[in-house]
C-alpha cells in the first residue's frame, strides 16, 4: 500500500490545494451523470447470458473519461458536508490555520479483495491478507483451500473501499454508495488522529472504529445530498438493472442465522454450525440471494461492521444511540472519537442518560 500512495501523492497535493478547473453546478451533475449513465450500462451487460467484451472495454474506456473530474466533484461534495457539520480543525503545525484536515482524497478504482480467517470453533478474526483484484474464481477456491486446516477456515471477499491516502473506492458502485463510501473512508482518516482511531488495532477497536464510520457516512452523505441535489434517472445512477425482488428480508435471515451460529459454538458443536450455514446459504439462493460462501470468516468480517445483520456485536446498537441521543454529527464525533474500548462507549451512555444494560441485538 506505501507503493500505492507514494504514486499517488502529487494528486494528493493537488486535491488538497484544491488545483484544477473549476466546474460548474451543471457541469458537476453532467460529468456524474455521464460516469453513472455509463456504470449502469456496464453492470447491465455484464448482468447478460454471453456478455459482449469489446462494448464492454468501450464503455470501461467511455467511463475513464469521465473519472477524474467525478472524483474531484465526490471529494468537493464530501468535504463541504464535513465543513458544514463543523468538523474543521487547526492545521498540523500550522497555528491558527483551520481547514478541513486530512483532505478529502479518492480514487476511483478496482480495489483489492480480501483472504479473512477466523478459528473455526468461533467467530473472530484471525487475520487479513489483501490480494489481486481479479482472481478468478478458481484462484480464490485454491487460495481458499490452501487457507484452510483441522483450526481455520477462510474466505475471500469483495471490499467497497480501502482506507489507504488517497481512499481506493470500488468504481462500479451507484453513485450514492461511492458517495457513503468516500464518507466512510474519510471519517477513517480523521479518526485517525484522535484515541479511537489510534486504538484501532485493540480488541474493540475495529468494530468500534467500523461502526462510528458506518454511522457517520449515512450523515455525511445525507448532507451532501441536501447541498447538492442531483437527480439521476433510474437506470443511469450506477445501479444495475433490478432483479425480482427476493421474498425474504436479509436483515432477518442473516441476523438470526448469525444468532444461531453463535449459540451452537458456544456450545462446541462446530460441524452443526457449518452444517447450518450452508443449508441457510442454499435457502437464501432459492430465494434470489446468492453469497458464494457463509462461514465463520465471513461472520468474522462482516460482524466488524456492528450496525449490520452479520454482527452479533452489543457494539452497534450502543453507537447508533449514542446517534439517537446526539442527532448532531459535531457533537457525536466529539464525543464517540475520544472512546477506545467498549466501556467508555457505556460511559458516554451513561452521560447522557441511558443505562447500556438496556441495549441489546434484538
Amino acid at each position: 500500500m506505501w507503493r500505492w500512495e507514494a504514486e499517488h501523492l502529487a494528486g494528493s497535493i493537488f486535491s488538497l490545494l484544491g488545483v484544477g478547473e473549476e466546474l460548474s453546478e451543471q457541469e458537476q451533475a453532467e460529468r456524474l451523470a455521464g460516469y453513472f449513465r455509463v456504470t449502469s450500462a456496464i453492470r447491465a451487460e455484464l448482468q447478460a447470458e454471453s456478455p459482449d467484451r469489446a462494448l464492454l472495454e468501450a464503455l470501461a474506456n467511455e467511463r475513464a473519461l469521465y473519472e477524474n473530474d467525478v472524483e474531484r466533484i465526490i471529494e468537493r461534495y464530501v468535504t463541504e458536508a464535513v465543513v458544514a457539520a463543523g468538523l474543521k480543525r487547526p492545521l498540523p503545525l500550522f497555528e491558527g490555520m483551520t481547514m478541513l484536515w486530512p483532505a478529502v482524497d479518492i480514487e476511483l478504482t478496482n480495489p483489492p479483495q480480501v483472504l479473512v480467517r477466523s478459528p473455526r470453533d468461533e467467530i473472530r478474526t484471525k487475520g487479513y491478507t489483501l490480494l489481486q483484484p481479479d482472481l478468478t474464481l478458481e484462484a480464490i477456491e485454491r487460495i481458499e483451500a490452501h487457507t484452510d486446516d483441522e483450526d481455520t477456515v477462510s474466505v475471500v471477499l469483495p471490499i467497497g473501499g480501502l482506507a489507504v491516502y488517497p481512499a481506493i473506492i470500488r468504481e462500479d458502485r451507484s453513485y450514492y454508495s461511492i458517495l457513503r463510501t468516500a464518507a466512510h473512508e474519510w471519517v477513517h482518516f480523521y479518526l485517525a488522529f484522535y484515541p479511537l482511531g489510534i486504538a484501532y488495532n485493540t480488541p474493540d477497536g475495529p468494530t468500534l472504529n467500523e461502526t462510528v464510520a458506518n454511522v457517520a457516512e449515512v450523515e455525511i452523505a445525507r448532507i451532501a445530498r441536501e447541498l447538492h441535489p442531483i437527480d439521476l434517472p433510474e437506470g443511469g445512477d450506477g445501479r444495475a438493472p433490478p432483479r425480482e425482488r427476493s421474498s425474504l428480508s436479509f436483515s432477518t435471515e442473516m441476523r438470526e442465522l448469525r444468532l444461531a451460529v453463535d449459540d451452537l459454538l458456544a456450545a462446541g458443536r462446530v460441524a452443526e454450525a457449518e452444517a447450518l450455514m450452508e443449508e441457510r446459504r442454499l435457502h437464501l439462493a432459492e430465494h434470489g440471494i446468492f453469497i458464494r460462501k457463509i462461514n465463520q470468516a465471513y461472520f468474522a468480517f462482516y460482524g466488524s461492521y456492528a450496525t449490520l445483520p452479520q454482527s452479533s456485536d452489543p457494539i452497534g446498537p450502543k453507537v447508533e444511540r449514542v446517534w439517537e441521543e446526539t442527532g448532531d454529527l459535531l457533537e457525536f464525533m466529539s464525543l464517540v472519537r475520544e472512546m477506545r474500548t467498549e466501556a467508555e462507549l457505556d460511559a458516554i451512555l451513561v452521560r447522557l442518560g441511558v443505562d447500556p444494560a438496556t441495549i441489546t441485538v434484538e
